[in-house]
């Protein structure tokens, strides 16, 4: 009896085992299911997203591509605006310096028709005195004339005389005589008259030879006046475009708003070290050449101001600053102190040099440090005039 029951419930023990051995096959099976169709779905999401991938791909390869030609596009734009801005600047420049050329020219042009009207008044004044020679010229010519026609008349009283005497022999001495005055008469008129002649021809060869020595004048004078000019073109090529230099007077100008503090005469501190090279350049071109440094008479350092204040202010105050960098000068062993003692000096001129631009003061250029030469006209004057003595 106990044995059946044993026996019955291992085969209840079994058949649970086996519905739970197939329940967990079936749940198995399921989950296989499960996961080949999610496995199946995915493969299909996947080709999907594979092939909006592909096309986001190509889209994006098509977007850097684009993105690269507008940036070449966008490059080429920004050369041609710097090449546009280059040449805009360039073009400022060239436009400044052709102002600046005009000016220069115009002036120049001026000048040369002052030049030119004083020459044509000097002409003038020759060809009156050519004027005169010829009206003298002509006065004697008329007179030569009025001789021939006296001698014709005289021929043709000879001749009547002659004729008289046939008919007249008892008036024939007195007839003599007269003629004798006559002829001694022609005779004089004739000697006055070549001396007349040679006088003219003397006083035609004076007025030729002082035509030539005029023109020769002229030619020597442009030469000696000539000398700053060359020195200048020296001393240009000496510098190039280191240092700008003034055209005409040679000179360099320093803004007092770059040396000096608004009434103070005291060089600035940082200004000092740009002050030392250019006006060592600047010296060192005008001692260091014999070719400049032998028409060199002086160098002028100038203080100038505007027209704010007093005269009398404003000259203690340009002869300051002047005098101060003339201490700079000497101090900073820039060149040899024998020649600066020899060359170099010191001047205030106030506000009696003032910058106009249009006839209006440029208050800011107006205050300034000038450094300037003169040329040794002395000795050019001497000669010009010792040639003249010759003469």
């Amino acid at each position: 009896m106990y044995k059946n029951k044993q026996e019955n419930n291992n085969d209840n023990f079994w058949i649970s085992y086996a519905d739970l051995m197939a329940g967990l096959l079936f749940v198995f099976i399921l989950i296989i299911g499960a996961i080949i169709i999610k496995y199946l779905y995915t493969q299909t999401d996947l080709q999907a997203i594979k092939a909006d991938l592909e096309k986001e791909k190509i889209a994006l390869n098509m977007s850097e591509e684009e993105l690269k030609n507008r940036k070449n596009q966008l490059d080429e734009i920004n050369n041609k605006l710097k090449d546009s801005l280059e040449k805009n600047a360039r073009l400022t420049f060239d436009i400044a310096k052709a102002k600046k050329l005009y000016e220069n020219l115009k002036e120049d042009n001026q000048n040369l028709n002052q030049s030119i009207e004083s020459k044509n008044n000097e002409i003038i004044n020759l060809k009156n005195n050519e004027d005169l020679l010829r009206v003298s010229l002509q006065d004697a010519l008329n007179q030569v004339n009025f001789t021939n026609i006296e001698l014709e008349k005289l021929k043709q009283l000879l001749l009547d005389y002659e004729l008289k005497l046939k008919d007249e022999k008892s008036q024939k001495d007195e007839l003599l005589v007269k003629i004798d005055e006559k002829e001694n008469f022609i005779k004089l008129k004739d000697d006055e008259l070549m001396l007349l002649q040679e006088k003219l021809l003397e006083q035609s060869k004076i007025h030729q030879k002082l035509v030539e020595e005029f023109d020769i004048t002229k030619t020597k004078i442009k030469s000696l006046t000539g000398i700053k000019l060359t020195v200048i073109a020296k001393l240009k090529e000496e510098l190039g475009s280191l240092i700008n230099l003034d055209d005409k007077s040679g000179s360099i100008k320093f803004s007092s708003n770059i040396l000096f503090d608004q009434g103070q005469y005291i060089i600035k501190q940082a200004s000092k070290k740009e002050l030392k090279v250019i006006l060592e350049k600047y010296m060192t071109a005008l001692f260091g050449n014999e070719e400049i440094k032998k028409h060199i008479d002086s160098i002028i350092i100038e203080g100038h101001t505007n027209s704010d204040g007093t005269y009398l202010s404003n000259l203690e105050l340009s002869q300051q600053r002047a005098l101060e960098v003339m201490k700079f000068l000497y101090t900073s062993n820039i060149v040899e102190k024998d020649l600066l003692t020899k060359y170099v000096s010191a001047s205030g001129r106030s506000y009696s040099d003032l910058i106009l631009i249009d006839g209006v003061e440029d208050k800011n250029a107006s205050r300034r440090i000038e450094i300037k030469f003169r040329i040794k006209n002395e000795a050019a004057i001497k000669e010009l005039q010792n040639y003249l003595d010759k003469k």
